[in-house]
């Protein structure tokens, strides 16, 4: 049995004609593939409600990756975090309209993450960082690439436990310390 489905298959082959809208309809097509546990969505506009028909229809849900989604908002991310406390990966690179309102409900609802890839996340303020590392204590990749982070955000690494330690940290291109 299948575990997984890419909808960015479809938005690849769709690229010239009409990029792929994952709308309430469309996602509430996955009420019958409600033991997904893998959802890639990348490269889709995705709408809030679509988010929200995901998190109630995928109820075994441990991967999601909206990786240059246009349209994912803290208000649809929110929502389908907070339906789904043992998501183990989790891939926001590029949502550009995600705030530390969204880090906030991500590290609320799922800390037993794994792998937090995040690049680019622009809105996202240094602060936030902090709350992936005082939350999120199971991270082994966390991909921070094209963020802007400070001393303070920088000090998430403090919050991980010595016994256990990231395997892969990404943050290289924009990290700056202030003096």
């Amino acid at each position: 049995m299948r575990s997984f489905f890419y909808f960015s298959d479809l938005c690849a082959y769709n690229f010239l004609m009409v990029l792929i809208q994952v709308t309430l309809a469309l996602a509430n097509s996955l009420k019958r593939l409600s033991m997904l546990q893998s959802v890639k969505l990348d490269g889709c506009a995705v709408t809030s409600a679509g988010l929200t028909a995901i998190g109630n229809w995928c109820i075994t849900l441990s991967e999601l990756s909206l990786s240059k989604c246009v349209g994912v908002t803290d208000e649809g991310l929110s929502s389908l975090v907070t339906k789904h406390k043992d998501l183990k990966k989790l891939d926001i690179t590029c949502c550009r309209k995600i705030t530390d309102v969204s880090i906030a409900y991500i590290t609320n609802s799922c800390t037993n993450l794994t792998s937090l890839r995040m690049e680019s996340c622009t809105l996202v303020p240094s602060e936030a960082f902090v709350l992936i590392g005082q939350r999120c204590q199971f991270l082994e990749e966390l991909d921070l690439t094209d963020n802007e982070i400070d001393d303070e955000g920088f000090s998430f690494h403090l919050h991980f436990p010595m016994k256990k330690c990231l395997y892969r940290l990404a943050y290289l291109c924009s990290f700056y310390l202030q003096v």
